[in-house]
């Protein structure tokens, strides 16, 4: 059951008063604008309070929060975060109505949204805007997510919770109204719009500047899976400046000049890693079961095959517990990559909830085996209440240990994947239940092989009277492919009437003695000026207050504090607070009726507890656990505390439902496939073939991959030459011509075949011609 309910002094239930959710977003380049509308209706005979919960990625900057209660309208100021709850408590105990939009204590990525004191009667509409930066991958394709699904938080039993609500959280299976527009304008071509979801219409403009995408028919859908959408640009790689101005009537931040660079910097002379060492730590919750556990197992095959042969390798599975594979990284060699591709085929979602912390803990004990930092590949579908302490401890041994971490479904916490990945100069990535595991997760790999660049400074040449302060004040980090965004404060631009030629030059450091320098040039005069709406500011504003937050210097909550007034955006330490002065509606305190929400309109939910995931309401609700041994659920009479995101709620002594003991044959399958895998498919058969040196071998195995007999493979052998060099090439060539839409999941695996190839005797020949010999062998079979 879904929806909200209210709990009374009678213990019984009755319906919620919101009634409709409204989102319309603006999309103008690589900066999205969200704006949402709750409207509510409180037809009770008593004045209650509604608590809306909802997720909202990590780097939205929350800059707007305004409410129209009976004719009149109010708008919230951004304020301390003490100062705002005693402003919203004091309304409340006065008979006031007031509104109340905060951060969650725990993670950055759930919001909080309360009304409090409305009138019997009485109607309300709130509407909140945020701004985020939008995503683009390697290939130049830019992602819009608006995060629809939340997920439970796992809770370690050592972590301590703040305090849960006083009422019952209870769901009903009201469907309210839902409305989704979103506009696509100005800057680049739109080559194409790609909606996630067969219910979205897209109108592409025939001039391709602007697109409207709408949903057919909303009441199709399902809140299982987020609202996404991928654009592509025509000159997605070209360098883009956005000059901010400031407003002379506003304070502090708004006052000044902002200006958004995003540009791809030119790294070809980055070289590779001469020695490295990976770990990948494999989520193995049970969350994760189904076609989630089972693209990671794939993924898991690929990275064993794709490694540089001399490296050190480990894998860790994590649940509620952990286990490692090798009690200390190993040499990659045939051996250990044996050992590992046996444990790789037993891979399960069998251990139960997602601690990841005592996994990290664990992961920092061992000891390093190069002198280069640490690789850690970090795959979940990420979910836990104490993702702070995550974040810090990953921030801590940041100087050995470089992270690359990967929310896998929908409602993969943004605020863990994104701040793990930052704070320890990693990338983070986002991959859906119907997209492809396996190509982000090699694309990313070649990241990791780069050697990293330290020391990276951004440096502006501005006109005489101009200066820059760079925004964050760590430059992001940098790969070959990847572009980089960022902001900084410009004072003096009100003095450049002529000549406005300036650049940026941006400095790093490989090694010992490899350097990089790139430049670029560009007029400030000309490039593109934003909106009044401070899209660019508030952007700046949050990511400097991110990397204040994820620093871990308790100094900083004065700066961020100060920043997030000035800048009128939501922070850990400042929410919005609005009274409705006007009105006073006088009610006896204990008559107020609590509303703990957890809404169905914008945003689904399910309930996972111990591997075992469904719907249900919380009267009715049994905690299970499933004995993978025995596949019989038992009962947990151990009091747990689970974080629904962003609240908390307590289960103890629960015992199983009698009339819930069978499980639906719908109920196991946890995520539904979405595309076929192909564990078994030619491309995958053929890259498990593969020896660890980046060879294959001649035999029955490699000919019926190649759907050709052995004995032809063998009649074709070149006068002299060495079996395995000729099986070698003609993997290569089956990689090329069977399998060239897939280049992305076999790139490193014929790099390293090659490699191999170059190190034996060709009689003769070159890695070209044979390859070519073994495609025209492909080409004519017997």
């Amino acid at each position: 059951m879904y929806g909200l309910r209210i709990k009374n002094e009678e213990e019984t239930s009755s319906q919620v008063p919101l009634k409709s959710v409204g989102v319309d977003v603006t999309i103008k380049g690589f900066v999205a604008n969200v704006q949402s509308t709750l409207t509510y209706e409180n037809q009770k005979e008593a004045a209650v309070e509604t608590v809306f919960v909802f997720p909202i990625d990590d780097q939205s900057a929350v800059y707007q929060f305004e409410a129209d209660i009976d004719g009149r309208h109010i708008v919230a100021e951004c304020q301390d975060k003490e100062q705002a709850r005693e402003t919203y408590r004091d309304a409340l105990s006065t008979g006031y109505t007031a509104m109340l939009l905060s951060e969650s204590d725990t993670s950055g990525d759930v919001f909080e949204c309360k009304l409090g004191n409305l009138p019997p009667h009485g109607a309300a509409t709130l509407t909140f805007s945020y701004v985020i930066e939008l995503s683009t991958d390697s290939e130049g394709i830019v992602t819009f997510t608006l995060p629809t699904v939340l997920n439970p938080r796992y809770t370690p039993p050592d972590f301590e919770m703040p305090p849960p609500s006083d009422d019952a959280i209870h769901y009903t299976d009201v469907q309210y109204q839902m409305q989704f527009a979103t506009k696509v304008q100005g800057q680049h071509l739109i080559k194409s719009i790609v909606p996630k979801m067969d219910i979205m219409k897209v109108d592409l403009a025939e001039d391709k500047k602007s697109a409207n995408i709408t949903l057919n028919d909303a009441g199709k859908l399902k809140f299982d899976h987020d609202l996404s959408l991928t654009l592509e640009y025509e000159d997605v790689f070209q360098p883009t400046i956005i000059l901010e101005k400031g407003q002379d009537d506003k304070e502090g931040f708004l006052k000044s000049d902002v200006v958004m660079i995003d540009f791809l910097p030119d790294l070809r002379s980055v070289p590779e890693l001469t020695e490295a060492e990976f770990v990948f730590v494999i989520d193995c919750s049970g969350s994760m079961s189904g076609d989630r556990i089972a693209k990671a197992k794939e993924t898991v095959l690929l990275l064993l095959k794709s490694l540089p042969v001399g490296c050190f390798f480990n894998v860790v599975a994590f649940g509620s517990s952990f286990k490692w594979w090798f009690k200390n990284s190993k040499k990659y060699e045939e051996k250990s990559l044996k050992e590992a591709l046996k444990l790789q085929k037993s891979l399960k979602a069998n251990l139960g909830g997602t601690a990841i912390l005592k996994t990290l803990e664990s992961l920092y004990e061992q000891p390093l085996h190069t002198t280069t930092c640490r690789q850690v590949f970090l795959l979940t579908d990420g979910n836990v209440s104490n993702t702070n302490k995550v974040i810090t401890l990953a921030k801590k041994n940041a100087d050995n240990t470089r992270i690359f971490t990967f929310g896998i479904g929908e409602g993969a916490s943004t605020s863990l994947v994104r701040n793990v990945a930052k704070v320890t100069h990693g990338l983070a990535t986002f991959v859906t239940d119907k997209e492809k595991l396996q190509n982000k997760v090699m694309t990313v790999l070649k990241y990791a092989m780069q050697q990293p660049v330290v020391n990276l400074n951004l440096e502006w040449n501005l006109p005489p009277g101009c200066t820059a302060i760079n925004i964050p004040q760590q430059v992001p980090d940098v790969f070959k492919g990847h572009k980089v965004m960022a902001y900084a404060l410009i004072n003096g631009v009100e003095n450049v009437e002529e000549d406005g030629q300036c650049s940026i030059v941006l400095k790093g450091d490989m090694g010992k003695e490899n350097s990089i320098h790139y430049t670029l040039n560009f007029d400030l005069l000309s490039v593109v000026k934003s909106d009044e709406s401070f899209p660019v500011h508030r952007l700046a504003a949050k990511t400097q207050i991110k990397e204040f937050e994820t620093s871990g210097d308790d100094s900083k909550r004065g700066e961020i504090t100060l920043l997030s007034m000035s800048a009128n955006v939501v922070s850990r330490y400042t929410p919005f607070v609005g009274v409705d002065k006007d009105k006073k509606e006088l009610v006896d305190g204990s008559r107020l009726q609590r509303r703990d929400s957890f809404d169905r309109v914008m945003y689904g939910c399910s309930l996972e507890l111990a591997g075992f995931m469904g719907s249900c309401g919380i009267d009715d609700l049994q905690l299970c656990s499933l004995d993978s041994s025995s596949n019989q659920f038992y009962s947990s009479n151990k009091k747990a505390n689970y974080r629904r995101r962003g609240f908390s709620f307590s289960l103890g002594s629960m015992v199983p439902d009698k009339r819930n003991s069978r499980v639906s044959q719908d109920d196991r399958k946890l995520h539904p496939s979405s595309i076929e895998h192909d564990g078994t498919s030619g491309v995958m058969t053929l890259i498990d073939l593969q020896k660890f040196d980046g060879s294959w071998v001649l035999d029955r195995e490699l000919a019926k991959a190649v759907h050709l007999s052995e004995d032809f493979l063998k009649s074709k052998l070149p006068d002299n030459l060495d079996t395995s060099v000729w099986a070698t090439a003609l993997g290569v060539a089956c990689l090329q011509k069977k399998f060239g839409s897939e280049k992305t999941l076999w790139e490193l695996i014929e790099k390293k075949a090659l490699a191999w190839m170059s190190s034996q005797n060709l009689e003769g020949k070159t890695i070209s011609e044979l390859v070519t010999l073994a495609r025209d062998v492909l080409s004519t079979p017997p």
